[in-house]
């Protein structure tokens, strides 16, 4: 890590004024990772699982400024085919979140975990956590044991979404291809923020998107490659797995001369967070592609230390392309579109 940048991270001040809300926080219970460990699991994609309790959490926020965290239960790089344990482990952890909530009401909200790919499963633990539990949104993967978003095994279950107006949040996982170990480079830095646009691609190109415009979805780590990708993926708005929108494109691509503009318009309508993704060059790509409303924050907190998150308040606050609205759009405005109870908490 550059040196400058530590130093000036301890420069940050404690507390601000923006009332900073963490949409990317992770919540660590004992009884998930002895779970996990009982089943021959302590590691997640080759990174030691911790231990991260609702106590450490508050410390680590109020010493970063942190006023607000959206928890979630990390479930990517598992390995286990007995979706029976998938089941048990999503209510337990879904109802445990919900203890949090209740009992720190105006500190936490909750994502839900759901067990696909078993569908059916899926439907109950999301009725369950939403219905029963009132969790805020759902955390998918962007590949459940090689199904993507956007296959059309999908299609009723995001349809369900789409209804409910879900908050979706796409945590990544390990591509089907992960064990190939080609080329030897850990997973979780490079194969996870391109999973995230693998399943962004697919969402695009099978249409689900269109289809399910009242589902609100979140990009961790700045939304992968999308940014970067933003028009060629756009371009797969106009050839959609099951029809070929020619009339559109040639509006947008040739009459208006602007671009894939209906695709574009689907990814800046995301959110994207900013765990990992705080450079000036990464930070000046999703200002160019997004308003900072759908820049939320994201730090990783409970997977990575406090140094991290620190860093990610810094570079933001230092960036020269954000002013005093836009960080205040960041830390809030975007969080609040998503989660409108905590404002009222």
């Amino acid at each position: 890590m550059n040196s400058s940048r530590i130093r000036k991270t301890w420069l940050v001040k404690m507390s601000d004024d923006y009332d900073w809300i963490d949409l990317h926080h992770h919540l660590i219970p004992d009884f998930y990772v002895k779970a996990l460990a009982e089943e021959g699991i302590t590691e997640l994609s080759g990174v030691p699982i911790p231990t991260y309790n609702p106590e450490e959490c508050l410390r680590d926020m109020d010493k970063v400024g942190i006023d607000k965290a959206i928890l979630s239960i990390p479930a990517s790089g598992l390995k286990i085919k007995d979706n029976g344990f998938f089941q048990g482990l999503a209510r337990k952890t879904n109802t445990y979140l919900a203890e949090m909530v209740k009992k720190y009401p105006t500190r936490f909200g909750a994502l839900a975990s759901v067990p696909l790919p078993n569908i059916d499963a899926a439907f109950t633990e999301l009725e369950y956590a939403f219905d029963e539990l009132h969790l805020d949104g759902v955390v998918l993967l962007s590949n459940a044991d090689g199904m993507y978003l956007g296959d059309p095994e999908l299609d009723e279950f995001f349809a369900e979404l789409n209804k409910r107006k879900a908050v979706v949040f796409v945590h990544p996982d390990d591509p089907p291809f992960a064990d190939l170990k080609k080329p030897d480079v850990p997973v979780v830095h490079i194969e996870w923020p391109f999973d995230t646009t693998r399943a962004v691609a697919n969402m695009v190109y099978s249409g689900v998107l269109d289809r399910n415009p009242n589902i609100k979805f979140i990009l961790p780590h700045g939304g992968g490659a999308v940014p970067y990708l933003a028009w060629r993926i756009s371009i797969l708005e106009y050839r959609q797995r099951d029809k070929v929108k020619k009339l559109r494109s040639l509006y947008d691509l040739i009459l208006r001369k602007q671009g894939p503009a209906a695709g574009l318009k689907l990814l800046k309508n995301m959110y994207y967070d900013t765990t990992a993704v705080t450079t000036p060059s990464s930070l000046r790509t999703l200002k160019e592609l997004l308003d900072p409303s759908h820049i939320v924050l994201g730090t990783d907190l409970g997977a990575a230390p406090r140094l991290m998150a620190l860093l990610v308040l810094s570079d933001l606050k230092s960036f020269d392309g954000f002013n005093e609205d836009d960080l205040r759009a960041i830390a809030r405005e975007g969080a609040l579109d998503l989660f409108p109870r905590l404002a009222s908490v």
